[in-house]
């Protein structure tokens, strides 16, 4: 009888060696339709926002000039050299920090708003019990939050890990109310058709402070 082989070890990328190499696969270098689409409607209006893992900041200089208090974080110096580099040439005014987001975020006060272009998908394989307890610091009943991550109903090589909706729900449906829970694409550079995502629109429950 043959034996299974044994899942392979998950692995972080090294983030600063993928922008070393040129523009990766998910920077598009344009805003997010998802997120424009719930900007543009007031599904999400301005207010005091964090993205996690910003990259070279196509999106949180697109949030900034549409008038939210932005903070983004980035672990990778390339990628928020470049963020720095947009914001300065789109005159958009935003905070943007170099760093372990775990570690950033833990004196500050709660956003109101949380965006994620793909860290949950990645994170989740090493400490999802670490991403919530954040997300569960750094918001407030009312907070909403905006993640995009990979769905595991398209395989490619290069894409996105991918994630089933069942652990969509049993993961971040543990502190977060599901406003929607809906497949996208990820635009890319690399892949005209982009990439099979979930886009999962969340708000924290609980009474709103007036």
């Amino acid at each position: 009888m043959s034996q299974s082989a044994e899942p392979k070890p998950f692995v972080m990328p090294d983030w600063d060696a993928l922008y070393r190499m040129g523009t990766p696969p998910w920077d598009s270098s344009v805003p997010a339709p998802e997120l424009v689409g719930l900007v543009e409607d007031g599904t999400i209006k301005p207010c005091r926002a964090l993205e996690i893992g910003c990259g070279s900041g196509t999106d949180a200089v697109y949030l900034a000039k549409k008038g939210f208090e932005v903070t983004a974080v980035e672990s990778s110096p390339i990628a928020l050299e470049r963020a720095r580099a947009r914001a300065e040439r789109e005159d958009a005014l935003l905070r943007l920090v170099l760093g372990d987001v775990f570690e950033f975020t833990k004196d500050l006060g709660p956003f109101d708003f949380i965006y994620d272009r793909g860290f949950y998908h990645f994170i989740r394989h090493a400490n999802l019990d670490l991403l919530l307890d954040m997300l569960w610091r750094i918001t407030r009943p009312g907070s909403m939050c905006l993640v995009l991550a990979g769905n595991s109903d398209e395989r490619t090589e290069d894409g996105p890990p991918g994630v089933s909706e069942n652990d969509i729900r049993n993961e971040l449906g543990r502190l977060l109310d599901f406003v929607h829970r809906r497949p996208f694409r990820f635009e890319s550079p690399v892949r005209e058709q982009g990439y099979l995502g979930w886009s999962c629109l969340m708000r924290r429950p609980g009474p709103v402070e007036r």
